[in-house]
């Protein structure tokens, strides 16, 4: 398993664990939109965004970037 770190267009920073080469991981994750933000359980659609991801961090030492 390989960890991606994302940041997004306004900054939202969020790490996961993904299959994949680097090439793969930038092609999936790089400059797609993805929901980001805060659960609330009183407002459910409320709190979240789509925000682009600008950038991959891959394994701590790999980067891409737009």
């Amino acid at each position: 398993m390989n960890k991606a770190t994302l940041t997004t267009t306004n900054g939202h920073t969020w790490s996961t664990s993904i299959n994949g080469s680097f090439e793969e991981v930038c092609a999936y994750f790089l400059g797609k939109r993805f929901s980001v933000g805060s659960f609330d359980e009183t407002k459910p659609n409320e709190g979240f965004t789509l925000e682009q991801v600008t950038s991959v961090i891959y394994n701590d030492k790999q980067t891409a970037a737009l």
